[in-house]
Order: structure tokens, then sequence, then C-alpha cells
């Protein structure tokens, strides 16, 4: 069985963060005239351990506490966990080659060595934090310059809003709406990412996700995200009842087709996505506010899934799309 997406997607964060870690204690050491040996290793359990920190506790349901903080507050308290975790390494370290009987002269250069650690602690967090907020793949192509000249390819783009949510806003309050928001894209990101999706853009109440063209088509992946995402939502009725008194709908638009993908900005980089799907794609979410139906993909796309419509794509008929030269043929689907 393959590893899931989200699974594959923490063990490379896991990995960059032992590399970073590594790294930097091994440049400590080296640069204090240390053993290279113990600095090494002890890179490698403190990068392993902060790897498993942030994937499976700051990025969790328990961690929400630490990434509503302020972001000094934030580094601060993470950079004193990462201290933890490397004076257990230290130990660890010193276990593993017999060397306990230095642990009075580490403690001696404790003084010395915890500003320089913590130092070298906050670049480390930083660093993570900028992958989390870019995304390893897109930091990778704007790293390797991928996009850097226009690109020609097939992309399915998915358009997800959430209902009424200038109604939620004003019932709420704007805070705790922003909280609702939160909650619901925490709790479809795994079946979106699953489900071969990557996320573009959040665009306050909703996002935009795509897809290669093949991967999306091949046993009705982006279908199998929407079903998955509304397992997920639906799953935490009673979360969302308890914490705000109400359970979001949503809408989804879902088209396909040839868009140019390129870096865009000057001195804030990103990666931009243009071309008629992306336009589509967004007046077939609203298609899917005024029939009053949770998701409405193109006709373009109902053709090319591999295993064909499926029951639950209905033909919903035909809409004009402002700029598009004909009409495009929508059909509505119904998750499970």
């Amino acid at each position: 069985m393959a590893m899931p997406i989200t699974a594959r997607n923490k063990l490379v964060s896991i990995l960059t963060a032992t590399v970073v870690f590594t790294t930097l204690a091994t440049l400590a050491v080296v640069a204090v005239g240390e053993h290279f040996h113990g600095g090494m290793t002890n890179g490698l359990i403190v990068g392993a351990g902060v790897g498993c920190l942030e994937e499976f506790y700051v990025q969790g349901k328990r961690g929400r506490w630490m990434r509503s903080i302020h972001p000094l507050k934030y580094l601060a308290i993470y950079a004193l966990m990462v201290w933890a975790i490397y004076l257990v390494g230290v130990h660890l370290t010193m276990l593993i080659y017999g060397s306990g009987d230095e642990l009075q002269a580490f403690y001696g250069r404790l003084p010395i060595a915890l500003p320089v650690f913590l130092g070298f602690a906050v670049a480390s967090i930083l660093i993570i934090r900028v992958i989390h907020f870019i995304g390893m793949v897109d930091l990778l192509h704007l790293m390797l310059g991928t996009y850097h000249r226009p690109v020609l390819t097939r992309k399915v783009i998915l358009f997800l809003d959430i209902n009424g949510s200038t109604a939620i806003a004003e019932h709420l309050g704007a805070l705790k709406a922003r909280d609702l928001i939160a909650k619901f894209f925490f709790d479809i990101s795994k079946p979106l990412t699953d489900h071969g999706g990557d996320v573009y853009l959040y665009k306050g109440d909703g996002l935009i996700a795509t897809w290669d063209w093949d991967k999306a088509v091949r046993r009705e992946a982006v279908l199998r995200a929407v079903d998955a995402m509304d397992v997920a939502i639906r799953s935490q009725h009673d979360a969302f009842q308890a914490r705000f008194g109400l359970m979001p709908s949503y809408r989804i638009g879902i088209h396909g087709g040839e868009v140019v993908i390129s870096e865009q900005g000057d001195t804030k980089r990103s990666i931009g996505i243009y071309g008629d799907p992306i336009n589509i794609a967004a007046r077939l979410e609203e298609v899917a506010r005024i029939h009053g139906v949770a998701c409405v993909a193109s006709g373009d796309l109902a053709d090319a899934l591999e295993c064909g419509t499926t029951t639950r794509m209905a033909y919903l008929g035909t809409e004009s799309v402002r700029g598009i030269s004909h009409p495009i043929r929508i059909f509505t689907y119904r998750p499970a």
C-alpha cells in the first residue's frame, strides 16, 4: 500500500529539520573545536526530535494554541522546547559514545552554549516556518527556477468557498469566524492532499487547489478528494456545533485545461497560474451557489474522467462565462 501523501510530506519535513540541525550542529562543533562525530550525532537527534515536534504537535490539533499566539511568544516557547530536546540529545550522545565524564564540562560551558544554541534554534525554526508558509514544492521550484520562464501545462483547478461567510462573521464576530475558517481548512487539508491536490492559494473564506491533469482524472482522484473532504467535514459536525453553534457548508467549482505557470512579483516572488481554466473554475463555483448544489464540474472534466461519469454526477445544462465565446457544459456532482 502506497504511503499517504500527507504522511510522505511529514516525513520530508522531518528529514528537512534533521538536515538543517545536523548541518548547523556540525558547523558549530567544528567552529569551537569539539568532537565532529559527537556534534553530528547530536544534530541528528535534535533535528529528528524537532521535526517530530513540528509535524506531530505544533502543526497538529494539540498545537493550535501555539499557532494562534503572538509570533514572538511562539518563537520563545518553540526555542525553549528545542533547547529541552537539545539537552536530551546531549545526554543521549554522551551515552552512545561513553563520554559521560564530559558531562560536567558541558554544564560548565552552558552559559556560553545556551545563547549560541538558541541562536541556531531560532534560525532553524524560521527556516521551517518559511518552508511551511511557501510549501516545500513551491520553494524548490523557486530555488531551481522551474517557472522562471512560463511553462504551459494541463491542470485541474478546484475552487472552494464557505457558504454564507459574511453572515457567519456577523453572527460569530470576526475573530471567532476566523477560528471557524481555520478549523475548516485544517479538517479538509489531509483528504485534499492525500488525493493528490495541492493548495495553490487561500483566499479569505475559500481556497484554490490544483492537480496535474492526469493525476486528477486517474481513478477519478479529484472527485474522490471531494468525497473525502465532505466526509471529513461531516465527521466534525458535533465539534463545530459545540465550538461555534453552527455547521459550515460550502460549494465547489472544478474545471481543467491548459494553463501557464510562471513566477510572478519582484520584491516578493510567488508562482502564479494563468489561463481560462482558473477563470472558468471560479465561475462554476459561483454557479454551484446559484443552483444550490455542493459541487459543479465542467463537461470537459466529466468527459475526461477515467471511469466515466459516476451516477452521482448529473448534467445541469450550459453556462455562459464572461470572456469565453462558447457556453460551458456543466454537471452537478453529489459527494458520497
